[in-house]
């Protein structure tokens, strides 16, 4: 006989309910959805959660580039990207989803 108990059965219900949208996502999409997912739950730990608007600029740019960082800072959040062409690029995004020309920097991949 198992220990289950209805909480975690009703977590497990949810979280399957919440998995059924990623069956169409490649390997490799689902790699950088976990990255994502890990910087949001250190976010969320902290008690912090981006603004739509925010979440739509991270996921625009992870369409090309892989997440190393998102960090609450003063003003919005600090992202951190590499891949596709530069070593890396890192900007605040406030929480309008704007990117303050003097808070963007970025190196090409040598």
């Amino acid at each position: 006989m198992s220990n289950i108990d209805f909480a975690s059965v009703q977590w497990a219900q949810k979280i399957s309910n919440s998995l059924d949208i990623f069956g169409d996502l490649t390997a490799d999409e689902l790699k950088k959805l976990s990255q994502l997912l890990q910087e949001l739950s250190h976010l969320k730990a902290e008690g912090h959660t981006p603004s739509t608007a925010q979440m739509t600029v991270i996921l625009q740019y992870l369409h090309t580039k892989n997440l190393d960082l998102l960090e609450a800072v003063k003003g919005g959040l600090m992202v951190h990207f590499s891949g596709g062409g530069l070593e890396y690029e890192r900007f605040l995004l406030r929480e309008d989803g704007r990117i303050p020309n003097h808070k963007y920097e970025s190196r090409a991949a040598e």
